[in-house]
């Protein structure tokens, strides 16, 4: 194709035509023009190809890790609501007239525990700290992942303060006034005093290893369910609980509703890309 080019400029000189070959270089150089337009346009749409199946990949993980957090969210929402309420229970008995009944020690285990959330931030994370948040062509969609994440990590820390402070204190605190017997049912030790406890396996009934013994003669450490309630450090210990756990579950309430937001954005990204 040059030669054939070259060829016809050499005519044209040789031939003194002047006009035409200025002309004809003149044509040359469109063609040239509109050929590396063409180029660049091909490559244009060779880089957006590649950008949108980038942009498609991060989409997919991180509506997968998205997914993955809002099933644990809900799942520790409800529990933790539940040790509220169990604590909430306890408190008001403080409040009735008639002592409670042994079936109060089932309210007072339940808020002992405490679970820990671990979102899944791994691709978010990582398209941040990497740049490649940049091949989402939705602003608003880049702007919500990084205010998401950034909001997640402060609800946590907020968690995790009412832990350390409330939570935390409210075991201290329980801890000096009442023995690990007393929030045990009577019927479940009693049990025990006759070697019949159910659901125990039988490495568990070998003494040797045991701070209870599998068969106990009585049940120590008894103190009176009147006493307990009369006993304003043991409010104060679930009042504690309470805070730490109802503050808690309203965070990760926080975090389950942006989370369900920004899920919705994403999803709507893939339904366009599809």
């Amino acid at each position: 194709m040059m030669k054939f080019f070259r060829k016809i400029r050499q005519n044209l000189l040789s031939e003194r035509k002047t006009e035409k070959y200025l002309k004809y270089a003149l044509g040359e150089i469109i063609l040239v023009v509109i050929g590396i337009l063409i180029a660049l346009q091909i490559n244009n749409w060779n880089v957006e190809k590649n950008r949108k199946n980038a942009e498609k990949v991060i989409i997919e993980q991180l509506i997968e890790d998205l997914k993955k957090s809002q099933t644990e969210l809900k799942k520790i929402k409800v529990s933790i609501e539940e040790q509220a309420k169990a604590s909430a229970r306890v408190c008001h008995a403080f409040f009735k007239n008639e002592v409670p009944n042994d079936s109060i020690y089932i309210y007072m285990r339940i808020p002992l525990g405490t679970v820990t959330f671990s979102p899944t931030l791994g691709t978010a994370r990582s398209i941040i700290n990497s740049g490649n948040v940049t091949l989402i062509q939705s602003n608003d969609l880049k702007s919500k992942i990084t205010a998401y994440v950034e909001t997640v990590e402060f609800k946590l820390k907020d968690i995790s303060r009412y832990e350390e402070t409330y939570f935390r204190n409210g075991q201290i605190v329980l801890k000096e006034v009442l023995q690990f017997t007393n929030l045990v049912p009577k019927e479940y030790l009693f049990h025990q005093t006759k070697g019949d406890t159910p659901l125990v396996s039988d490495t568990l009934k070998t003494d040797e290893l045991r701070a209870i013994p599998y068969v106990i003669e009585k049940i120590p450490f008894e103190t009176d369910l009147k006493e307990i309630f009369q006993n304003y450090k043991v409010f104060s210990a679930y009042n504690s609980f309470l805070i730490a756990h109802r503050n808690s579950a309203n965070r990760y309430n926080d975090i389950l509703e942006i989370t369900n937001e920004i899920l919705d954005k994403l999803e709507e990204e893939r339904a366009k890309g599809e």
